[in-house]
C-alpha cells in the first residue's frame, strides 16, 4: 500500500473494484491528525467519483484502528478562540460527511480498538467488522469535553439510550462483542482477520448492482428521519426508476435464464 493521497499517513490499494484506505501513523495508534483527516476525506471523495471503485474498506495500520484526536492538537486548540476551535471541528466533520455521502459501500475493519473520533470514523461507514477483544471508547469526558464526529448520532440510532449514556458519561472501553449483540458491529473475527473479512464483504458488494446499492444507501439514511409517507414516496420513485434501468434488466434476465447476474458489465 504505497500510494499517498495527500499525506504519507493515508495509503490506498485497489484490488478489482475494492479500494482499501489505511490510516497509517502507528506511533500515535493512528490518531486523526490534520494530515490523516484530510487524506481520508480526499481518498473517499476520489473513490466516490471513480467508476472503477465499487466498494471501500477503511482500516488502521499495525493492529489498531484509531486512537482519535491528537491530544497535543487538542491542547493547542483549547487555547485558541471559538472560531478557530469550531473550524477545526468542522474540518473533521467534512471528512465524516464525505464518508456518509459516498455513493459506494464503506466498511470499517477495526483491529485493537477505536477511541474518540476513531469511533465516529468507524461508525460513519455502512458496515463494521471488528476483531475479538477490540473495543470502542467514546472517551471525551475523561478530559472534560463533549463528543464530536457524529458519534452521538450514530450511537443513538443503534443503541438503547442507557448504553449510549454509559458510553458518553463514563468513557469506558466497550467490548465489540457487546456492540455486536446490538448489531452495531456486523462481523466479529479473530485478531488480525478483520481486513480480509471486510475486503471479502466489499468484494461481494463490488460485484453487485452499483446503482441499486447506492440508492439503497440513500434510502437507509433518509429512512432514519423521514415520516413513513415521505419514505414511501421515495421508495416508490426509486423502484420505478430502477425497474427501467440496465441493472434490473440484467438481474431479471439472469433470474429467468437460471444464471448468476453480471452487474459489473452494466
Amino acid at each position: 500500500m504505497q500510494q499517498p493521497v495527500s499525506a504519507a499517513q493515508t495509503l490506498t490499494r485497489q484490488d478489482g473494484g475494492v479500494l482499501t484506505i489505511v490510516n497509517s501513523d502507528p506511533k500515535t495508534r493512528n490518531a486523526l491528525s490534520w494530515e490523516a483527516i484530510d487524506g481520508l476525506r480526499a481518498a473517499v471523495l476520489a473513490a466516490g467519483e471513480d467508476d472503477s471503485v465499487r466498494a471501500v474498506v477503511i482500516t488502521g495500520a499495525e493492529g489498531f484502528f484509531s486512537s482519535g484526536g491528537n491530544l497535543s492538537g487538542l491542547k493547542a486548540r483549547s487555547e485558541a478562540d471559538y472560531s478557530t476551535r469550531r473550524g477545526s471541528v468542522d474540518r473533521l466533520h467534512a471528512m465524516i460527511r464525505a464518508i456518509r455521502a459516498c455513493p459506494k459501500p464503506v466498511i470499517a475493519a477495526v483491529e485493537g480498538g477505536a477511541s474518540g473520533a476513531g469511533v465516529s470514523l468507524a461508525l460513519a461507514g455502512d458496515l463494521v467488522v471488528a476483531a475479538k477483544g477490540a473495543y470502542f471508547s467514546v472517551a471525551y469526558v475523561n478530559i472534560g469535553i463533549t463528543p464530536d464526529g457524529g458519534s452521538t448520532a450514530f450511537l443513538s440510532a443503534s443503541l438503547p439510550r442507557q448504553l449510549v449514556t454509559e458510553m458518553i458519561w463514563f468513557g469506558d472501553r466497550i467490548p465489540v462483542e457487546r456492540l455486536h449483540d446490538f448489531g452495531v458491529v456486523n462481523r466479529i473475527t479473530e485478531p488480525g482477520g478483520t481486513l480480509a473479512e471486510a475486503q471479502a464483504m466489499a468484494d461481494r458488494l463490488a460485484k453487485g448492482p452499483a446503482h441499486a446499492i447506492a440508492a439503497g444507501k440513500r434510502l437507509i439514511s433518509s429512512g432514519q428521519t423521514n415520516p413513513v409517507d415521505v419514505q414511501l414516496e421515495l421508495e416508490g420513485d426509486g423502484i420505478a426508476q430502477a425497474l427501467g434501468g440496465a441493472e434490473a434488466r440484467e438481474g431479471i434476465r439472469a433470474f429467468f435464464e437460471k444464471r448468476k447476474p453480471d452487474f459489473t458489465a452494466v
